[in-house]
């Protein structure tokens, strides 16, 4: 048995003699076992009958005949599965600037119906490079994106919310980051965790290198989004 991407939920061995309708119920109380939230299943002609009404008396699913015409080839996805929700990746820093991005990132995706993926990559700029990450320091990046967006969840509590804090450059974060998603966001500059470093240089090289479309949300001051 398999789902509406065709990936294999469940299979039973029977003896060549088994007919089909002989073998699904035992598949489909294994179904249900396996996963108690599928309430449809899908099935050809050849289980119509009985299977259909004990299916929804014992196990509590709706087992759908379906039939299709000689001269449709493949088929259809219907309906949108978990993994394959949109989502909107938000680059947040720790500059006053941030709540613009995430106000603007909250409205988006609250219109869109998106899940947003709010993403705070932060490391320490040194003369040889950057310096190593450790765990004291991540949890206070963690402790500041928690805090930056509690405002925001508490006024859009309907829009689902992942975060994450990545040590890395952010451009190569935020690409990584993005990789799938259907927008990302940005903001164009103000000084955050990198002391020195412009989120406009970051902004302008997601121009450039952005896995999916790129919003960047401009200052107050500027005027201009």
């Amino acid at each position: 048995m398999v789902d509406t991407l065709g990936l294999l939920l469940c299979v039973m061995v029977t003896a060549a003699s088994v007919q089909d309708r002989d073998g699904a119920p035992p598949v489909l109380a294994l179904l249900r076992q396996k996963f108690s939230t599928i309430a449809l299943v899908w099935a050809d002609g050849g289980y119509a009958g009985r299977l259909v009404t004990w299916a929804g008396q014992v196990l509590g699913l709706d087992v759908s005949i379906v039939r299709r015409s000689d001269d449709l080839r493949g088929f259809v996805v219907l309906r949108a599965l978990p993994w394959e929700r949109p989502e909107i990746v938000v680059g947040v820093d720790s500059s006053p600037q941030a709540h613009r991005v995430l106000e603007a990132a909250f409205t988006e995706a609250e219109l869109r119906g998106t899940v947003l993926h709010a993403v705070l990559a932060w490391n320490w700029p040194h003369l040889s490079g950057f310096e190593p990450t450790v765990p004291e320091e991540e949890h206070d990046q963690s402790h500041v994106l928690k805090e930056i967006l509690a405002e925001h969840r508490e006024h859009h509590p309907h829009i689902p919310v992942t975060a994450d804090v990545v040590h890395g450059h952010p451009v190569a974060v935020l690409r990584e980051a993005a990789a799938g998603a259907d927008l990302l966001m940005v903001g164009s500059h103000g000084h955050g965790t990198f002391t020195g470093m412009l989120l406009g240089s970051v902004s302008h090289a997601l121009l450039h290198r952005s896995p999916c479309p790129l919003v960047v949300v401009r200052s107050e001051t500027s005027g201009e989004n």
